[in-house]
């Protein structure tokens, strides 16, 4: 009787090797950062009054090994804006 090894998740499926559309980011929603889950960062970034495209600036800094202080930092020196719910809580 032949005996079944569980399969790896060492190597991609078909679809996820297939070339994503021009412009599409390799990074996603599901993406995990040292502050936690990037759908967590985005609502609370949200609340505290980030505007949309100051949460994309953020994400990059992200994605580029910043810590989320420093990316709201430098984001807010970039777009010259901080909104005020933002404190100074990290």
């Amino acid at each position: 009787m032949a005996r079944h090894e569980p399969r790896s998740n060492r190597f991609l499926r078909p679809e996820d090797r297939a070339p994503r559309p021009y412009g599409a980011r390799a990074w996603g929603a599901g993406d995990l950062f040292a502050e936690g889950p990037w759908h967590e960062i985005r609502v609370t970034l949200e609340r505290q009054g980030w505007i949309h495209s100051q949460i994309e600036l953020i994400h990059d800094q992200l994605r580029h090994g910043w810590p989320l202080v420093m990316a709201k930092h430098n984001v807010t020196v970039l777009t010259g804006h901080c909104p005020l719910r933002s404190g100074r809580q990290g």
